[in-house]
């Protein structure tokens, strides 16, 4: 197995991403192609001991940067570290392309230099979401700002396959994201999209769901737009910290709240731990013939590590074919609805 890495893209680039390359290449005992400047990048792994690892070195001359227009500089930077990794993997060179750079940018590089799968009108980035009791799946959350009912309707089947294959989830249901639990509830997007989904062979689903019970275990599988998806997940993220932020004020405030933290100390461990986006590893690009993963902007090298956990554990269980083979019962389920129609 091999995985292409885009060591010049996000804010910890290039230090974090060789680091995290280091450390999956150790443990998952795989080779990661670390794409880039070649002079950069021998200068950041001379400070590991890369003994026995496959660390091949695959010069890229260009980045793609954070600011950049993504379809423009995929067309223009054809040397990019994104551009050349993606033509690895459309190459057979190597089993899929790791990020932190970009999302657009390796949204556009996906489409035009690995592919869509066939059927698939919009690739969905899907991630987990902490639950209660474990996670459940978000997409889309960033590949699309503007979304159609079709196109939530695709993202629902590839959530489930994803659920079932990756998860471990028998038959995971699916929720559609709204401002109200109540059928009839929601934009017009929401309502033609949920049209669609209550007659979609293959998958499980229960309706509508609001933002605040997403963590309540009442749902495997969340569907949404990108342009709401992101807003979400990036509005959690927020008050994830700020409840960090409070919780080390007040266990600070004063002698008595710092020997309470201290006591609690384990526990707080734990809870950091639950809610750590590092460990989530990133959010893998569906729809496209090969396996795009897209890890968040400031990854350290634990969230790279994983990010590259993320992509094998895809590619082991064949998510790309199994989402191929699942996406063609929607044509199939269209033409006999129509045909009842008429």
């Amino acid at each position: 197995m091999n995985i292409a890495l885009d060591v010049m893209g996000g804010d910890n680039a290039p230090q974090e991403v060789v680091a995290g390359a280091v450390l999956a290449a150790r443990e998952y005992e795989i080779a990661v192609s670390l794409v880039g400047r070649p002079d950069v990048i021998a200068r950041e792994l001379s400070k590991h001991d890369v003994r026995g690892l496959k660390l091949p070195i695959v010069p890229a001359s260009e980045v793609i940067e954070m600011d950049d227009k993504p379809a423009t500089a995929v067309r223009a930077k054809k040397d990019s570290s994104m551009v050349v990794a993606c033509q690895l993997v459309k190459a057979g060179k190597a089993d899929a392309f790791v990020t932190c750079g970009n999302t657009g940018g390796a949204l556009a590089a996906g489409i035009l230099h690995v592919g869509r799968m066939k059927g698939i009108q919009r690739p969905a980035l899907i991630t987990p979401f902490p639950t209660q009791t474990g996670f459940c799946l978000l997409l889309d959350v960033g590949a699309n700002v503007d979304s159609r009912p079709e196109h939530l309707q695709q993202f629902a089947v590839m959530g489930s396959i994803y659920s079932k294959r990756i998860m471990g989830v028998t038959s995971p249901t699916v929720r559609i994201l709204s401002n109200g639990e109540e059928q009839g509830k929601g934009s017009q997007l929401v309502l033609e999209a949920t049209a669609l989904l209550e007659k979609t062979p293959g998958i499980t689903f229960l309706g509508n769901i609001e933002g605040r019970d997403i963590v309540n275990d009442v749902a495997d599988v969340v569907v949404t737009d990108g342009f709401t998806g992101n807003v979400l997940i990036k509005t959690a993220e927020g008050v994830g910290k700020l409840i960090r932020t409070i919780l080390v004020e007040e266990l600070t405030a004063s002698p008595i709240s710092s020997l309470g933290g201290l006591l609690a100390k384990s526990a707080l461990r734990r809870l950091s731990r639950r809610i750590d986006d590092s460990e989530f590893g990133g959010a893998v690009l569906l729809g496209l013939s090969n396996l795009v993963v897209v890890a968040h902007g400031r990854s350290n090298a634990n969230a790279v590590r994983h990010a590259i956990r993320v992509a094998k554990q895809s590619i082991d269980y064949r998510i790309v074919d199994e989402i191929q083979a699942g996406v063609q019962v929607i044509p199939k389920a269209a033409a006999e609805l129509q045909s009842q129609a008429a």
